[in-house]
């Protein structure tokens, strides 16, 4: 495996070399944002492919919080639509991909160009394949939302070359969206009355992932303070008092992701708040159009094109 960049745009810095894996830091150095990048180019056979996934599923714990990238020739496919030619046959040892991805919350970064990335040579008995693949953590999906893998046509070789472009985003004015926590606010009738929804969004439940993780930490801090003085009078009403805000704080966030996510199957009083934010990241990464392919074959990408 050989990794090349240009110092005068990035850094990288190695963290981990494996027989089927490069794992490092790449920071752009204009902005100083940063990911985690790993190049793969998996073995052969079963066997011995295997020591991969496991590394990948133990690494992604530790990579859970930051923006991670994983591409290169996994040498696997995930399901039968990932294979055409040859025999039909899936055998249980197919499955371990699939799992792998599954264990370490990796999915496809959105991509155009071609879908089968190998190929034998052409006629009757040419066989395709998708295993070449770029990979995302859902912290990527949220951190670089405006990015999009291109696979590009094989020239004389047998894989198709990969291409991550991670854009700028462009910034429009939002839609208006009513959400249905707002009814829970004591003034909504008199607020809506007024015409005056946008200001009740902003005064009383803008940041709302952000407020919550704040009372949380303060009903923590206050159960500590009552385990030092459990007789504590004051504390115990601030404890009760946090509780509420708490709750209400919980159910209003929850309220945002499910409309957002629009998931009709929702089970009432589960608290799946990480699942609809990570639903939410990838419905709208998958959503936003960063490239079109014209009848020439052609790829646009110039939004005022």
């Amino acid at each position: 495996i050989w990794v090349g960049w240009d110092p005068t745009v990035v850094s990288f810095e190695v963290l981990s070399v494996s027989d089927q894996m490069i794992l490092g830091k790449l920071c752009w150095l204009e902005t100083g944002v940063a990911c985690y990048v790993s190049v793969i180019y998996a073995e052969h056979s079963f066997s011995t492919r295997r020591p991969l996934w496991e590394d990948l599923v133990a690494r992604s714990y530790s990579l859970q919080d930051v923006p991670s990238l994983v591409l290169g020739d996994f040498n696997a496919i995930k399901d039968p639509s990932d294979r055409l030619g040859g025999s039909d046959l899936w055998l249980p040892c197919f499955d371990e991909f699939r799992q792998c991805l599954d264990q370490a919350e990796l999915d496809d970064l959105r991509y155009v160009g071609f879908r089968y990335t190998w190929s034998t040579s052409s006629g009757p008995s040419r066989k395709m394949r998708k295993i070449d693949r770029v990979l995302v953590n859902p912290c990527w999906s949220q951190v670089f939302s405006f990015s999009e893998a291109s696979f590009l046509a094989l020239g004389i070789s047998d894989h198709s070359p990969m291409v991550v472009k991670v854009e700028n985003p462009i910034l429009r004015k939002r839609p208006f969206k009513f959400f249905d926590f707002w009814m829970q606010h004591p003034d909504f009738d008199s607020i809506v009355k007024q015409g005056r929804l946008k200001q009740l969004n902003r005064d009383s439940f803008a940041n709302i992932s952000v407020r919550n993780s704040e009372a949380r930490e303060a009903l923590k801090q206050t159960q500590v303070g009552l385990l030092n003085d459990p007789t504590s009078m004051v504390l115990a009403d601030l404890e009760r008092a946090q509780r509420r805000t708490l709750v209400e704080l919980r159910s209003q966030e929850e309220s945002f992701f499910r409309q957002k996510a629009r998931i009709r199957w929702f089970k009432e009083g589960d608290r799946n708040t990480k699942f609809f934010h990570q639903y939410v990241s990838k419905r709208h990464l998958r959503n936003r159009i960063l490239s079109v392919v014209d009848s020439s074959g052609n790829q646009i990408t110039e939004p005022q094109l």
